[in-house]
């Protein structure tokens, strides 16, 4: 990879045609392509939900989403791959954000078994980050634990603490 400067980090959401969808694999060859044909370094690309679409979409009522991460050197690309997704049959809608804010942690609990482990290695390498989360810290005892008011206590009014008026 190049300077890390240079280097973008991005999240595409690809709606696809859900009959497409059937035969992920060739799907996913075809989504990489235009990903990687635009010098894209493809880190992950999983297949999420069929859902109904809210209106139809290019006649379609139901449709398939992709959800894929990648670096960029060059983000005037970006334009690129939406004009190429625009001009895909398969594909019905597209949306590219800038995911520099996420960690591969984060890339891997989105996209799973489906992360491109040496792409992966090499951006958490140039970003200087940890390949797996590390464990969580055990939790503080709370500071002072209120003791239990004693029955025979006359109750208290919430905001002064004093007694309040038993009828």
């Amino acid at each position: 990879m190049a300077n890390t400067e240079q280097i973008r980090v991005y999240e595409a959401m690809f709606l696809v045609d859900s009959g497409l969808a059937a035969s992920w694999d060739d799907l996913a060859r075809q989504l990489g392509g235009i990903l990687t044909r635009h010098g894209a370094e493809v880190i992950g690309l999983t297949r999420w939900d069929e859902r109904k679409l809210a209106y139809p979409v290019g006649k379609q009522k139901r449709g398939t989403y992709a959800l894929a991460f990648f670096t960029l050197a060059n983000g005037a690309a970006v334009a690129e791959i939406e004009r190429d997704c625009q001009l895909s049959e398969q594909i019905l809608r597209t949306l590219v954000l800038r995911a520099d804010h996420y960690t591969v942690i984060h890339m891997r609990m989105q996209l799973g078994e489906d992360l491109n482990e040496d792409v992966a290695k090499k951006l958490a390498e140039a970003r200087g980050e940890p390949l797996v989360a590390a464990p969580a810290a055990p939790a503080a005892p709370p500071a002072q634990a209120r003791p239990a008011p004693a029955r025979d206590a006359p109750p208290q009014t919430p905001a002064t603490g004093g007694e309040a008026a038993v009828p």
